[in-house]
Protein backbone atom coordinates (compact mmCIF):
# COMPACT_ATOMS: atom_id res chain seq x y z
CA UNK A 1 0.00 0.00 0.00
CA UNK A 2 2.54 2.29 -0.77
CA UNK A 3 1.21 3.87 -3.98
CA UNK A 4 -0.97 7.16 -3.49
CA UNK A 5 -3.30 5.83 -5.66
CA UNK A 6 -4.42 2.85 -4.41
CA UNK A 7 -8.00 1.99 -4.19
CA UNK A 8 -8.74 5.56 -6.12
CA UNK A 9 -11.24 5.00 -8.97
CA UNK A 10 -9.37 5.80 -12.54
CA UNK A 11 -12.00 8.17 -13.60
CA UNK A 12 -10.57 10.13 -10.45
CA UNK A 13 -7.22 10.01 -11.36
CA UNK A 14 -7.94 12.84 -13.84
CA UNK A 15 -7.89 15.77 -11.44
CA UNK A 16 -5.74 18.56 -12.72
CA UNK A 17 -8.05 21.75 -14.02
CA UNK A 18 -6.49 21.03 -17.05
CA UNK A 19 -8.18 17.92 -17.69
CA UNK A 20 -4.87 15.80 -17.80
CA UNK A 21 -3.86 12.94 -15.52
CA UNK A 22 -1.03 13.91 -12.93
CA UNK A 23 2.06 14.52 -15.27
CA UNK A 24 3.84 12.44 -12.47
CA UNK A 25 2.03 8.63 -14.32
CA UNK A 26 2.30 9.36 -18.11
CA UNK A 27 5.59 11.65 -18.46
CA UNK A 28 7.58 9.02 -17.79
CA UNK A 29 5.98 6.39 -19.88
CA UNK A 30 5.33 8.85 -23.15
CA UNK A 31 7.17 7.66 -25.95
CA UNK A 32 10.53 9.79 -26.76
CA UNK A 33 8.98 11.72 -30.31
CA UNK A 34 6.08 12.45 -28.29
CA UNK A 35 8.01 14.13 -25.74
CA UNK A 36 10.16 16.09 -27.97
CA UNK A 37 6.99 17.25 -29.22
CA UNK A 38 5.68 18.52 -25.98
CA UNK A 39 9.04 20.22 -25.10
CA UNK A 40 9.02 22.27 -28.28
CA UNK A 41 6.35 24.75 -26.99
CA UNK A 42 5.31 23.94 -23.18
CA UNK A 43 2.82 26.51 -23.73
CA UNK A 44 1.34 25.61 -26.98
CA UNK A 45 -2.07 23.32 -26.87
CA UNK A 46 -1.51 19.17 -27.11
CA UNK A 47 -2.20 17.86 -30.37
CA UNK A 48 -4.87 15.02 -29.68
CA UNK A 49 -2.95 12.23 -30.79
CA UNK A 50 -0.60 13.47 -27.50
CA UNK A 51 -3.32 13.64 -25.15
CA UNK A 52 -4.58 10.26 -26.13
CA UNK A 53 -1.70 8.76 -25.65
CA UNK A 54 -1.54 9.96 -22.21
CA UNK A 55 -4.98 8.38 -21.24
CA UNK A 56 -3.97 4.88 -23.07
CA UNK A 57 -0.83 5.49 -20.45
CA UNK A 58 -2.56 5.90 -17.61
CA UNK A 59 -4.86 3.76 -18.34
CA UNK A 60 -8.49 5.90 -18.59
CA UNK A 61 -10.52 5.62 -21.80
CA UNK A 62 -9.05 8.20 -24.38
CA UNK A 63 -12.72 8.20 -25.64
CA UNK A 64 -13.01 10.92 -22.78
CA UNK A 65 -9.96 12.86 -23.51
CA UNK A 66 -10.86 16.54 -23.89
CA UNK A 67 -9.71 17.04 -27.69
CA UNK A 68 -9.22 20.24 -28.39
CA UNK A 69 -7.26 22.93 -26.24
CA UNK A 70 -5.40 20.93 -23.98
CA UNK A 71 -3.02 22.46 -22.37
CA UNK A 72 -0.04 21.96 -19.80
CA UNK A 73 -0.65 23.86 -16.49
CA UNK A 74 2.42 25.58 -14.78
CA UNK A 75 2.97 22.32 -12.12
CA UNK A 76 2.86 20.34 -15.46
CA UNK A 77 5.74 22.64 -16.81
CA UNK A 78 7.70 22.83 -13.48
CA UNK A 79 7.66 19.52 -13.51
CA UNK A 80 9.62 19.28 -16.90
CA UNK A 81 11.95 21.33 -15.62
CA UNK A 82 12.91 19.57 -13.51
CA UNK A 83 12.97 16.59 -15.00
CA UNK A 84 15.08 17.82 -17.65
CA UNK A 85 17.63 18.98 -15.10
CA UNK A 86 18.09 15.42 -13.98
CA UNK A 87 17.81 13.36 -17.05
CA UNK A 88 20.54 13.68 -19.73
CA UNK A 89 18.49 14.27 -23.02
CA UNK A 90 21.34 13.50 -25.58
Amino acid sequence: MSSVLDGVPHDERVANANGLPPIGLWWPMLERPLRREVLENVHAPLRAVVVRRIYELCELDPGHAPQLGMRLGENERAYIAGWMHSVDWN
